[in-house]
């Protein structure tokens, strides 16, 4: 890789930590739980936008016009989207999800309550906006983790390495929340379920790198597969050291290594 693009690259991932963890670290500080308050609230997800308020900068302030123009068509040039991965989009995680409580139930283990989904229900006006949030903070992580670090790393090391590399520094852009109370990462700690968490970010990632680049590069389409994945956790229970996340992460994996095979069989497929 030239050393422009690696020096480029760098500025990136200190951008996004730096925008994230400026706002994080505040919030772990203060000990309260980020749900009692609405400014902790908003930080929390404010820092969300790191990735995507970097790939923005970086990608304006290189004036590049070929490169802002490919970056602009990849976020909203909706023909990229081939119409049968609207259904893989939308329904992937969900499945994966129903297959692990599938199995959980058939193992006399309990299967989580979703508080999330119970709250939603009884306040359902609030479901468009819910979605809207939950998109907004997708498609912004997206706009960076997809948009610019996975276009850039593809480049030069092809699907699989680029998004295993992509899930690793996903992983530790999330260390401040393992501080912040209230948040999924601090319920987990640093014993097994950090593995397993680890284990579940790289997998995603190799689902989203999958998604990118079945559609074309279309960071919408890789976006709105990000955002499907939050809300199915949230809405069939997010819930660390149960069978059932044990399940879903292990079905994660499995799935993510059959896409790495997928790659890899392409490479081999367009070599001479």
């Amino acid at each position: 890789m030239p050393s422009i693009a690696k020096k480029h690259i760098w500025i990136y991932l200190g951008l996004s930590f730096a925008f994230s963890w400026v706002v994080w670290i505040p919030v772990a500080f203060s000990r309260l739980d980020y749900h009692s308050s609405p400014y902790l609230l908003a930080a929390v997800l404010v820092g969300a936008f790191g990735p995507g308020v970097a790939a923005i900068i970086i990608n304006y302030f290189s004036r590049d016009l070929e490169q802002i123009t490919d970056f602009r068509q990849r976020i909203y040039d909706f023909k990229r989207i081939r119409p049968a991965w609207i259904l893989i989009i939308l329904t992937i995680w969900p499945v994966i999800h129903g297959i692990a409580i599938g199995i959980t139930s058939l193992l006399g283990e309990p299967i989580p309550e979703s508080k999330f989904l119970a709250e939603i229900l009884t306040q359902s006006n609030t479901i468009p906006l819910v979605i809207f949030l939950y998109f907004l903070q997708a498609g912004l992580e997206e706009l960076g983790w997809r948009g610019y670090l996975q276009e850039k790393l593809g480049q030069e090391m092809g699907h699989t390495y680029s998004s295993l590399l992509v899930g690793a520094i996903h992983t530790v852009w999330h260390l401040p929340l393992f501080w912040v109370v209230g948040t999924n990462q601090i319920k987990m700690g640093f014993g097994t379920d950090f593995l397993i968490f680890v284990a579940f970010v790289i997998s995603s990632s190799v689902f989203s790198a999958w998604c990118y680049y079945g559609n074309q590069r279309s960071i919408m389409a890789s976006a709105l597969l990000h955002t499907t994945g939050n809300l199915s956790f949230d809405i069939f229970a997010y819930s660390p050291g149960t069978i059932k996340h044990l399940i879903y992460v292990l079905l994660s994996v499995l799935g993510a290594a059959l896409i790495i095979i997928y790659f890899q069989t392409n490479i081999k497929k367009s070599q001479p």
